[in-house]
C-alpha cells in the first residue's frame, strides 16, 4: 500500500476525526490542525501529498490560508471543504489552484476518489 501524508485543516473536530478514523486506520499519516497558523507551521515543517482545508474558519479563512500555503508549498494539491454557500470563496480558491471543493457533509468515498485522481494512489 502507498502510505499518503494528508493534512486536514478544519475547526470542527468531527472532520479531523473522520479522516483519522477512516484513512488513518488504513495506515495513512493524517495530520489534523484546527487553524490557519498551525497549518502554515505544519506545511513548513512537513511534506504532504494532499491537503484538505475548510473554507469557513475563525480568524483566517481557508482561502487566505490557501494563498499563504502557495508561498510555502506551491505544488501541494489542495482540496477545499465547506458546508456553507460561499461561491465567491470557492471561485477565489479555484483561481489560487485548489483542486476542487467538497460540500459538507461529504462521503469518505468522495474523498478517496479525489485522492486517487490527484495522487494516482489508492486509499
Amino acid at each position: 500500500m502507498n502510505i499518503l501524508k494528508i493534512l486536514v485543516v478544519d475547526d470542527k473536530k468531527v472532520i479531523g476525526d473522520l479522516f483519522e478514523f477512516t484513512l488513518g486506520y488504513s495506515g495513512h499519516i493524517i495530520t489534523v490542525v484546527d487553524n490557519a497558523s498551525a497549518a502554515i507551521e505544519a506545511v513548513k515543517n512537513k511534506e504532504f501529498d494532499i491537503a484538505f482545508i475548510d473554507i469557513v474558519m475563525p480568524v483566517k479563512d481557508g482561502v487566505e490560508l490557501l494563498s499563504e500555503i502557495r508561498g510555502a508549498a506551491s505544488r501541494l494539491p489542495i482540496v477545499m471543504m465547506s458546508g456553507y454557500s460561499v461561491e465567491d470563496k470557492k471561485r477565489q480558491a479555484r483561481n489560487l489552484g485548489a483542486v476542487t471543493c467538497l460540500k459538507k457533509p461529504f462521503d469518505i468515498d468522495d474523498v478517496k476518489k479525489i485522492i486517487k485522481a490527484v495522487t494516482g494512489k489508492d486509499v
